[in-house]
């Protein structure tokens, strides 16, 4: 058993740290990374005082964490944090919201001038509706991000590389550029559908859900605290939209969806393979200040008269 004293000679020792190999790893752009907080410099020394073995406090183990610290941060800003989810099986890592790593909210990692990305945002309709006591809204916040979750990947867009906004009573999820966003119209939709149809086949009436969802594509912009810019509010105007509301009350859907006029002429006219155009139905609405047209679908059904 390892007694507490005092280091022998031997354990005091200098330690030498020779290469692995004759050329070092393809790391050279990570010395273009912003500089460490000031903590790391002082952490070999501290380590040292700490455990008695002043050789932690020599020139190998502080270029030992230095190394560390710039593959971890090299990891945490780059595709490396799907992996990190993968391996954690937390498919939320990276994203806006929870992670393995615990609570927090890192930012996703989009340009600081913004870039062009697929958006989907929902809503559980009559969300605060009487019959719902606090115990069922949470449950239903949570199944809605399980719902999310298996529709974005069994339609072909990692849940784990998107980024997402919790909304309370929604989200907004933004799907990276480098995928293609025809599957936010097909199939996503129609797997949504099937699986709060689902939901609602094992739950309690006060339990059951209807989605209101609208798509649209446009410029992103993270300002470190959330989302901003005028597609993302274009996109929860047509969330919000009478036209919308309209359509989901007067049936019995399970989901209602509202594309933008782009989305609508460019991925449903396009794609009709996908979703036939003709499902859609064209609606102008006003929201505030904003007034659009847009097209509205109710996957599995029929669009009210």
């Amino acid at each position: 058993m390892m007694s507490v004293g005092s280091p022998s000679a031997a354990e005091l020792r200098p330690v030498t740290m020779s290469p692995v190999a004759d050329s070092p790893a393809d790391i050279d752009h990570l010395l273009d990374l912003p500089r460490q907080p000031w903590y790391l410099d002082r952490l070999p020394g501290a380590l040292g005082s700490l455990t008695g073995f002043q050789q932690l406090a020599g020139p190998g183990m502080a270029e030992l964490i230095g190394a560390a610290a710039a593959v971890a941060a090299a990891i945490l800003a780059g595709e490396g944090r799907t992996q990190l989810a993968a391996a954690f099986g937390q498919p939320g890592f990276g994203a806006s919201g929870y992670g393995p790593l615990g609570y927090g909210t890192p930012a996703p990692v989009l340009p600081p001038d913004g870039q062009i990305c697929a958006m989907l945002a929902v809503d559980i309709a009559g969300f605060t509706r009487q019959d719902r006591d606090d115990d069922i809204r949470g449950y239903l916040h949570e199944e809605l991000y399980g719902l999310l979750r298996k529709a974005f990947d069994d339609s072909g867009i990692p849940w784990a590389e998107c980024h997402w906004e919790d909304r309370g009573d929604g989200a907004l999820v933004v799907v990276p550029p480098a995928i293609s966003p025809k599957g936010i119209i097909g199939p996503l939709p129609e797997r949504l559908r099937a699986l709060v149809r689902r939901h609602n086949h094992v739950s309690r009436p006060s339990a059951a859900i209807q989605l209101r969802a609208a798509a649209h594509i446009g410029m992103v912009i993270h300002d470190g605290n959330g989302f901003v810019g005028s597609d993302v509010n274009l996109l929860f105007r047509m969330l919000d939209a009478r036209a919308l509301r309209r359509a989901l009350a007067a049936s019995s859907a399970e989901l209602a969806m509202v594309v933008s006029d782009y989305v609508y002429r460019n991925l449903v006219c396009r794609y009709p393979s996908l979703v036939s155009p003709d499902a859609f139905q064209e609606v102008r609405f006003q929201v505030k200040r904003t007034r659009a047209q847009a097209w509205t679908y109710l996957p599995g059904g029929s669009q009210p008269g």
